[in-house]
C-alpha cells in the first residue's frame, strides 16, 4: 500500500480546516470616505441582517442567512453575536465577538476594531468603518485591514434591519454604492435570506463569548484526526 509522509497528510487536513469564507479583495490602498456625521451608538444597537457583501471571486463557499446582534457596551464598544449558513443543508453556525472604537483626531466616520472568537490568534483585529447609516433601515460597513507592507484586505457589507431592504431604501443604497465603490472589482453579491433556505436562528439568545463555534470545533477535530491518521500510516 502506498503511504504518504506524515507532514503531507497533516497539512492537507489543516488546509481543509481553514475557514475559507472570511475572504476579501486584495488592494494596494484603502478607500477614503468624505462622510461626516455624529454617530449615535445607542441607535445602532440591536439586530442587523447582512443583505449584500463585496463579492470575493476566489470564494468557493458563501455565507448566507447572516444575522448579527449588536449590544452596546462600555465606552462605545459593542458585543456582537452572529449566525450564518453555508449552503441550504447547513445548520446555523454561531460566533461572537467584540467591536472596540478606535479614535483618530481627524476621523469623520465611526471606526472600530472588530474581533470574533473564531479569529486566529495570529491574525490582526479587523478594521471596521460604518460609512453610512440611518439606524432604522440600513447601514454600509467597510473594512480595509493591512496584511503586509504593501497590501490590504478589503471587504464591505450592506446591513438591513429586515431580511430585505425596502424599495425606496434600495434606491438610496444603490446610489451610495455606485458613487463610492467604483473599481472594476467592486461587484456585490446578494446574501440569501429566503424562508425556504434559512434555518431559524437563536442569535439573540446566545451568551456573549460562547465557545469558538461549530466550525472551529470541527476544524480542530479534523486536524487532530488527520495527525492521528498520519501517525498510523507513516
Amino acid at each position: 500500500m502506498k503511504t504518504f509522509p506524515c507532514w503531507m497528510i497533516a497539512m492537507a487536513c489543516l488546509w481543509c480546516a481553514v475557514d475559507g469564507n472570511q475572504g476579501g479583495l486584495l488592494t494596494l490602498s484603502c478607500m477614503t470616505f468624505e462622510e461626516d456625521y455624529n454617530f449615535k451608538e445607542d441607535k445602532f444597537d440591536g439586530t442587523w441582517y447582512e443583505v449584500r457583501r463585496l463579492s470575493d471571486p476566489s470564494a468557493t463557499q458563501h455565507e448566507d442567512c447572516v444575522v448579527m446582534n449588536y449590544k452596546l457596551g462600555e465606552q462605545g464598544s459593542f458585543e456582537i453575536r452572529q449566525s450564518y449558513q453555508v449552503g441550504d443543508e447547513s445548520e446555523p453556525i454561531y460566533r461572537s465577538g467584540r467591536a472596540e472604537p478606535k479614535v483618530y483626531q481627524d476621523a469623520r466616520i465611526p471606526k472600530f476594531f472588530e474581533r470574533f472568537n473564531t479569529t486566529d490568534p495570529a491574525d490582526p483585529d479587523i478594521s471596521i468603518d460604518i460609512v453610512a447609516t440611518d439606524y432604522s433601515s440600513y447601514a454600509v460597513v467597510y473594512s480595509c485591514t493591512s496584511i503586509n507592507s504593501t497590501h490590504h484586505l478589503e471587504s464591505a457589507w450592506v446591513l438591513s434591519r429586515q431580511p430585505a431592504l425596502a424599495k425606496n431604501v434600495v434606491e438610496l443604497v444603490n446610489l451610495f454604492l455606485e458613487s463610492r465603490f467604483t473599481r472594476p472589482d467592486h461587484k456585490w453579491r446578494a446574501t440569501i435570506h429566503t424562508a425556504d433556505y434559512c434555518k431559524p436562528t437563536s442569535v439573540e439568545d446566545l451568551p456573549m463569548y460562547a465557545g469558538a463555534g461549530t466550525r472551529t470545533a470541527l476544524s480542530m477535530l479534523a486536524v487532530l484526526l488527520g495527525m492521528l491518521l498520519a501517525v498510523l500510516l507513516y
